[in-house]
């Protein structure tokens, strides 16, 4: 039960739409219009941070035979804060949830580590930051320029989740350019 509740604190804090506190965009509609174009459009984005997440996996199950994903929460939108003057076109997105039974042992853990700060750092994620590191129970975040974040750790299970930042789709993007 604890771990449940766990992980929907985690869900919950995902779906924030990516915007760290004191990122949120301010300026005129004119700056936050230009802020948001000159981001990629949600599907690019989205793509993106899929692709991470998926090699991540891939790179993990190899690592660790024993790991088989398990899709727990699936994929949707939620509004943005921080850019006020789009907040019926700019979106951000869960990307799901993933989980497996079974801990990454303490040993190993900082093997896992690397493989998830190797991947993200070629997408453009800062090194991982630890939020928990106790005996069989660790969690690292990430994240990048555009408010986009990640999760990983493990304790009975291992967790792998991401979000996105704040995003036009592209059909949004094309009216405005």
């Amino acid at each position: 039960m604890k771990r449940l509740m766990l992980l929907t604190a985690l869900v919950m804090s995902l779906t924030a739409c990516g915007v760290e506190p004191g990122q949120e965009s301010e300026g005129s509609m004119e700056d936050q219009r230009a802020e948001l174009l000159s981001r990629p459009s949600m599907e690019e984005a989205s793509a993106r941070y899929q692709e991470m997440l998926t090699r991540v996996r891939d790179e993990l199950a190899v690592a660790y035979p024993w790991i088989s994903w398990n899709y727990v929460r699936e994929l949707h939108n939620s509004g943005c804060t921080g850019f006020n003057e789009f907040t019926t076109t700019a979106e951000s997105q869960t990307l799901g949830v993933w989980s497996t039974e079974g801990n990454i042992p303490d040993p190993e853990w900082p093997r896992a580590e690397q493989i998830v700060a190797r991947i993200s750092a070629e997408y453009g994620f800062t090194p991982p930051e630890t939020v928990v590191s106790r005996p069989s129970d660790h969690q690292v975040v990430g994240s990048d320029e555009y408010g986009a974040g990640y999760r990983f750790g493990t304790a009975k299970r291992t967790v792998l989740s991401g979000s996105t930042g704040c995003h036009l789709p592209q059909a949004e993007k094309d009216k405005l350019q």
